[in-house]
């Protein structure tokens, strides 16, 4: 492929950049800027994960009785 046909076809760095700006642009529609974070989230495999779940916290006070049940 030559020069001037790598500069017709954009990388993936420049598609995200473009993706990123569009994301941050307060100037653009919600619509605009949620379409461009979730062609962003896709990429980025975050499409379908479940969100982190906190862990429960529990307090040992030394003794062996079971005080939850």
């Amino acid at each position: 492929m030559s020069d001037a046909q790598k500069k017709q076809i954009a990388d993936k760095n420049e598609i995200m950049q473009f993706l990123t700006d569009v994301m941050r642009n307060s100037q653009l529609g919600e619509k605009d800027r949620l379409g461009a974070a979730f062609k962003l989230g896709r990429y980025l495999g975050l499409e379908g994960s479940q969100p982190l779940e906190m862990p429960s916290v529990v307090i040992y006070d030394g003794t062996d009785k079971d005080q939850l049940s």
